[in-house]
């Protein structure tokens, strides 16, 4: 998703002509700013699924879930 830079719009334009910046948010994310400053991002219901599908997990190693010492056994063994 990388169809020219970002766009930037304050709240109240994203307000006032929600359906411009929802349709932009289609080809590039709308950066949404309040007092000037960025807040919230608008973006395409397909960018939020592909990034959302890229979310890891994070734990230590000792409190690794028995499913994941599970499969790296699996891979340890078939690597035999």
């Amino acid at each position: 998703m990388a169809e020219g830079s970002d766009l930037t719009a304050s709240a109240g334009e994203l307000v006032r002509q929600f359906s411009h910046y929802s349709d932009a948010a289609l080809v590039r994310p709308v950066i949404v700013t309040k007092n000037g400053r960025p807040r919230n991002v608008l973006l395409s219901f397909g960018e939020y699924e592909r990034l959302k599908s890229r979310d890891q997990q994070a734990f230590r190693a000792a409190e690794t879930p028995d499913r994941f010492l599970r499969g790296i056994r699996d891979l340890a063994k078939d690597k035999k």
